[in-house]
């Protein structure tokens, strides 16, 4: 029995331990896992499988149809002719008998039906728009995911440098309590390096829960189950030789590459096949038909006794539409409203486009410049926050200077991380609007 009772408990752990495993994420892991598990990219990839075959239903209207049908008829009152009067049969005559069989195939096959030709080429269309928007949705998964894999490395930093100061703030109080001992500092240093220590613990402790909330958040992105276990590697780097781009190279590439301007462009394309969809309401249509009927009738069932008669035709059908009540004109009329909003629609993003492309390039230039001013005045900070400490162990400075040289180190720092990160959260807007959303610059650990 204590085996078993082992057993259970082993199996338990190990079950246990697999739940909670630890994943560690690159950001082209990232990447993966959430084209592989986001909802929205599942239901493009089905809207592009829905088109095919709404595309496949359009093609078969080439194709000859085919059908067979049987009936069976009890004529409770037989159907009669009527005879002029003085007629030997008398007035009426009863024809047929009481039971009608009856078996049919019939086959129609479309000739020319510019209906059918224009339909099927908005269905191609209509393909192709499903594949744009696919790659429209996974370029907008993909930017989320580096957002949100950005705001991680930026809280993981955050926490990195809050921990450091506390770290520098407890050396600091070591240090002071050590000079306190030797009577070379005052009671009121030590107090105020005691100060900075607890005030600094709740900002570690918020950054901590900060990191976490943004992995919670990262695995929502993502589509990971709440309950995953998950860390992060890569760093808020910044390449000191990028180049800023330059707008008409910007604009070059979002005409070229951008996946909503290609689905407007493509839904203009649809709106003309629709009006000339429309017109082909106006042209007639040419359709051969063919008509293969057995039927009998008796009077009993006396199957093996019954006479079969075989009829078989070969046609052409030609339909050619004259009036319907001006229906085909007010769905003309529709088409080439629809055609005009589509174009208007386009002309619309496009101005919104260029803006966006200045607003993003103006951000990510100046958070270069933020970058480049930061990092100097974090190489100052830390200067001045060592100059700080070593006047304070000689007596020259107070533990005041000390507290105001690493809050000064400490923002600095702070708004380095910021810059960076803005840079690279500009970046990830730049390259989702010029369609580059699968490249990206973050380097490992």
């Amino acid at each position: 029995m204590k085996k078993i009772w082992l057993l259970i408990a082993m199996s338990a752990g190990l079950v246990f331990g697999q739940t909670n495993e630890k994943l560690v994420l690159d950001i082209d892991t990232a990447i993966k896992l959430a084209l592989e598990n986001n909802p929205n990219v599942k239901i493009a990839r089905m809207e592009v499988n829905k088109s095919e075959e709404k595309f496949r239903e359009t093609v078969s209207g080439y194709y000859p149809k085919i059908d067979a049908s049987a009936q069976y008829q009890r004529y409770i009152n037989k159907p009669v002719i009527f005879l002029p009067p003085g007629s030997p049969f008398g007035t009426t005559l009863e024809i047929g008998s009481d039971n009608s069989y009856n078996a049919a195939v019939s086959l129609s096959l479309p000739i020319f039906s510019l209906s059918l030709i224009e339909g099927t080429k908005t269905a191609s269309l209509g393909i192709d728009i499903a594949k744009v928007n696919l790659r429209n949705t996974e370029i907008k998964t993909v930017t989320s995911v580096k957002k949100s894999f950005l705001g991680v490395l930026l809280a993981r930093e955050y926490k990195i440098v809050m921990q450091q100061s506390l770290k520098n703030a407890q050396d600091n109080l070591e240090n002071i309590r050590k000079l306190n001992a030797q009577g070379l500092m005052s009671d009121y240093d030590l107090l105020r390096a005691e100060v900075q220590v607890e005030n600094l613990r709740p900002a570690v402790l918020q950054a901590e829960n900060n990191y976490k909330l943004a992995l919670d958040g990262l695995k929502v992105t993502i589509g990971l189950d709440a309950s995953k276990n998950i860390d992060v590697t890569g760093e808020l780097n910044y390449d000191e030789n990028y180049i800023v781009p330059e707008y008409n190279a910007a604009l070059e590439e979002v005409l070229k590459n951008n996946p909503q301007l290609e689905m407007l462009d493509k839904q203009v394309e649809i709106s003309q096949k629709s009006v000339s969809f429309q017109k082909a309401a106006y042209y007639p249509s040419l359709a051969a038909f063919s008509n293969y009927q057995y039927q009998t009738q008796s009077n009993d069932f006396k199957f093996q006794d019954y006479k079969w008669v075989k009829t078989f035709l070969v046609g052409v059908q030609v339909q050619l539409p004259i009036f319907n009540g001006f229906k085909t004109n007010a769905l003309v009329e529709q088409a080439e409203i629809s055609l005009n909003q589509a174009v208007e629609q386009k002309e619309g993003f496009l101005k919104a486009i260029k803006t966006q492309i200045s607003s993003v390039i103006y951000n990510i230039s100046q958070a270069v410049k933020r970058i480049e001013a930061q990092s100097k005045t974090v190489e100052q900070a830390q200067k001045g926050y060592e100059i700080a400490k070593t006047r304070l162990e000689n007596g020259l400075s107070t533990q005041l200077e000390v507290n105001d040289a690493e809050l000064a180190l400490r923002q600095a720092k702070l708004n380095r991380l910021q810059a960076v990160y803005d840079f690279h959260s500009a970046l990830a807007d730049l390259h989702e609007i010029t369609g580059k959303s699968f490249n990206y610059e973050i380097k490992e650990n």
